[in-house]
């Protein structure tokens, strides 16, 4: 609104001074000529004078109401003084950019007055800014910058050393044009022509004098113009002088899985001037044999990376040194490698191995056999070297030919973790993809631990026996795996020690439970028949079934702090079981369960929680027991049942519980058809 009043007000004092300026026009025509007296100025001249005074005043209002502006330049340079050119120039308040001209020159022509913080910012270089204040008309002409490079730009190492000669490789982070600027102790620089424009050079420097450390720079310029150094470092050629007998081996022999393969690593602490060294390699049990010299592995080098080696394969390695005269030093000791990734021919891994240490994924294709013979124990390592897999990050071992693991009546298979404090999934443990079309693996006597599931079980035709999970977040997954038939499985301390999803047709039989959250989960599954089981020291819920149709589960104990088992979707037949837990069965589905000859006991929390409690009123669950909760029932009964809230009697008692029925045990009759009710009346049946 101001500023409208001060235009309207302005525009007045125009209309008034082209009024004034006309009236007085007029009547200067009007007026007769008159000589001019002395002294006398004339009405014209004070005419003329009022009128630029006016005008003058008018134009300095008008200049108050315009922004105040001012001017601001300067250099953008490197820290060795040279121009940066393409360098962007910004402040913090104004719409505007400066670059850096082909002298490295910006200008801003028109900053507001006030404090500005500028900000240069280049590819290559650090940000860099200052804080300048720049007053009405002011004009900074000095307001410069100096840039400091990004590290690393420009790396450089020594590939090979002559006598007289030494070969440099240098790598840039961008295409460059690179000099190689060395010296000498009183020596003058040298420098040498410019490469093309790229990322990888090569120079050879010569002559050089043996004998001689040399400092070295590489000087790298970009297609813009924008100037790089190295880090300066020293070279020598190679001695001319030979020390008498043969070189200290080689110290600080190292072999690490890696993703293009095992890499060897070492160090030379010795005097004796070198030609190279010799490395050695053999696979499984056969003799070492060279496998590369001197005239390939050259006296700088500190590092070899074997991209040959045969994956799941043993192979082992040593190396020597060479000096000038031929001379050899000692083997260093050897060291033992597994290389992971994909299996390119048949393999078996030998209990004489042990421990076998696994830092990579081991793939076992379609057609291809891996054999681990019984008593051979597998350290996996928490990370995956090799990055493969269906985790990068984490081991596996993928199955999509056949695994071979007959440890029957013997040792077990053991896969262990490596860490120093292991976990519930160090790694992703033993994953089986194999096609139906192809031959099915044979596991017997397997024991995995610290996996995220132990088994990974696909749709795969498998033979399990004896499988062991011990301190995974699940012990043993199977998914689709339809008609599949599992035996003897075991599980310590697991999150979750047995999952089934999607399957059709599957039976699992003799499954043992100790510890962890949660003992078995059934989810999805059609058709599903679960037989002798035994879940014991649960922290949850013993038993989760939420199947799509017609589940079987008979013959179980569980013992679970919290609930013994939940019951949910389609129909099921839930027999001969003997639950102790604070809260025993909750059915939560449309269907309704065929639920008999169970023994529901409250032991530990007596007094406490529902026997069973139903989500749906009105429904009737015989011949059970159920002793020790608050309410034996919730919206259900045992009417018609011949047991109701009695002791069952079982044998032994205190940190030792045997779950058997004492002879006097009136559940010993109490089935539907006059046998014994609970876990082990199954084989009454």
């Amino acid at each position: 609104m101001e500023v409208q009043n001060r235009k309207h007000f302005r525009e007045n004092i125009r209309r008034q001074i082209v009024g004034f300026l006309r009236r007085g026009c007029r009547s200067m025509t009007n007026e007769g000529y008159r000589p001019p007296d002395p002294g006398f100025i004339p009405f014209k001249v004070w005419f003329t004078f009022l009128a630029m005074a006016l005008m003058a005043c008018l134009w300095g209002c008008e200049n108050e109401q315009k922004i105040q502006r001012g001017v601001a330049s300067g250099y953008v340079l490197d820290l060795a003084g040279n121009r940066v050119v393409g360098a962007v120039i910004t402040s913090h308040r104004s719409l505007y950019k400066a670059v850096s001209d082909d002298s490295g020159r910006y200008t801003f022509t028109s900053l507001d007055t006030g404090t500005h913080r500028l900000s240069v910012e280049r590819d290559g270089f650090k940000t860099a800014s200052r804080t300048i204040s720049i007053a009405f008309g002011q004009v900074e002409d000095n307001i410069d910058f100096q840039l400091e490079p990004l590290p690393n730009r420009i790396a450089w190492t020594i590939f090979k050393r002559e006598s007289t000669a030494v070969t440099i490789d240098v790598v840039t982070v961008e295409a460059m044009k690179c000099v190689a600027a060395y010296q000498g102790e009183h020596m003058p620089v040298t420098r040498t022509q410019s490469t093309e424009l790229g990322v990888d050079h090569r120079f050879v420097l010569s002559p050089l004098r043996s004998d001689t450390e040399y400092w070295l720079t590489i000087e790298g310029t970009t297609a813009d113009g924008r100037r790089f150094s190295s880090a300066s470092g020293t070279f020598s050629p190679l001695p001319t002088g030979d020390l008498p007998g043969a070189p200290i081996a080689p110290t600080q022999f190292s072999l690490i899985q890696t993703r293009d393969g095992p890499k060897l690593a070492w160090n030379y602490e010795g005097s004796d001037p070198l030609k190279g060294f010799r490395i050695y390699r053999a696979e499984e049990d056969k003799a070492l044999q060279l496998w590369q010299d001197e005239d390939y592995v050259f006296m700088a080098q500190r590092s070899v990376v074997d991209d040959s080696a045969v994956p799941g394969a043993r192979v082992r390695y040593a190396l020597c040194a060479v000096d000038l005269d031929g001379n050899v030093s000692s083997l260093t000791q050897e060291l033992v490698l597994f290389p992971g990734g994909k299996l390119s021919s048949d393999i078996t891994w030998k209990k004489n191995w042990s421990p076998i240490d696994l830092y990579g994924d081991i793939w076992v294709p379609e057609k291809r056999t891996f054999t681990i013979e019984p008593g051979t124990v597998i350290r996996v390592s928490s990370q995956d070297l090799s990055q493969g897999g269906y985790d990068p990050l984490k081991c596996e071992i993928i199955i999509e030919g056949k695994l071979l693991v007959q440890a029957s009546g013997s040792a077990p298979v053991r896969f262990i973790s490596a860490a120093s404090l292991p976990s519930k999934s160090d790694w992703e443990g033993i994953k089986l993809r194999a096609a139906r079309d192809q031959p099915y693996s044979e596991i017997i006597n397997l024991e995995v631990s610290n996996a995220e599931s132990g088994i990974s079980l696909g749709d795969s035709v498998v033979n399990i026996n004896q499988f062991t999970g011990i301190y995974c977040e699940t012990g043993f997954q199977m998914q689709g795996a339809s008609g599949t038939m599992l035996s003897d499985l075991k599980f310590k301390d697991c999150a979750n020690g047995f999952l089934a999803e999607s399957t059709l047709g599957c039976q699992v039989q003799n499954v043992y439970c100790d510890g962890g959250n949660l003992g078995i989960s059934l989810r999805g599954n059609r058709a599903f028949t679960l037989l002798n089981f035994d879940l014991r020291g649960i922290s949850d819920t013993g038993l989760s079934v939420d199947d799509t149709a017609s589940p079987t589960v008979k013959g179980g104990v569980i013992a679970s702090a919290k609930l013994g088992m939940s019951v949910k979707g389609a129909s099921a037949v839930l027999k001969y079981l003997t639950i102790d837990s604070s809260s025993g069965i909750v059915i939560d589905g449309a269907d309704m369960p065929v639920l008999m000859d169970c023994i529901l006991i409250n032991r530990l929390y007596s007094g406490t929680g529902i026997g069973i409690e139903e989500k749906k009123s009105g429904r009737s669950y015989l011949y059970n027991n159920i002793f020790g909760f608050k309410t034996a029932t919730e919206n259900c009964d045992q009417m018609g049942g011949p047991i109701l809230n009695v002791d069952p009697q079982f044998i032994g008692g205190g940190a030792v519980f045997d779950y058997h029925l004492q002879a006097e045990s009136p559940m010993r009759t109490a089935s539907d058809k006059g046998g014994e009710i609970g876990a082990y009346g199954l084989g009454a049946e």
